[in-house]
């Protein structure tokens, strides 16, 4: 990707609200909360929310995959919760909402396994078009309609150890 990377969200503005979400999403669910992070992008951002997460959490996985390179394609799960979601309160944690594909597929998939309550929570919602109808119920921030890495998102899986949410100033949108 050409451009020199710049700051988006700090470092200090994603723990504060991180912070902020573990507070608030608690209030919504009455027990034990599977929190199922969506991987790859997701997983720093809810190994921070479950240390602030102000409830009893049990952490389950599931992946998809749709983007190569840049380039945004069709949502496929790879790998499926190892745990049984039936009757459980679940806690869908994504890394950012575009299109929506990728939580309205994660969504589907878990109503088939039977919850008693399915909240999402997203870091970041990209101001673009949404193909779905899902809308998360707990989000970071809104940015702008640009590529962005860090704090567990990437680039052909380089720059997910940025603390922070930076962009590519001079590079085209997507």
């Amino acid at each position: 990707m050409k451009g020199e990377l710049k700051v988006l969200i700090s470092e200090k503005e994603i723990k504060k609200r991180v912070k902020e979400l573990g507070k608030e999403i608690p209030e919504h669910f009455s027990g034990k909360i599977v929190v199922l992070s969506l991987l790859k992008g997701a997983f720093v951002f809810t190994a921070d929310l479950i240390r602030e997460i102000e409830a009893e959490t049990e952490v389950a996985f599931m992946r998809l995959k749709s983007y190569r390179g840049e380039e945004k394609g069709e949502v496929q799960i790879t790998c499926r919760p190892e745990v049984d979601l039936a009757g459980r309160e679940v806690l869908i944690v994504d890394d950012i909402f575009d299109t929506g594909e990728s939580l309205e597929a994660a969504y589907r998939e878990v109503l088939k396994m039977g919850p008693s309550k399915v909240k999402t929570c997203v870091l970041l919602d990209k101001e673009v078009p949404k193909r779905v109808n899902i809308h998360p119920d707990f989000v970071g921030f809104k940015i702008p309609n640009c590529f962005v890495v860090g704090y567990g998102l990437d680039l052909n899986e380089t720059f997910r150890g940025l603390p922070f949410i930076g962009y590519f100033e001079g590079a085209k949108n997507g």
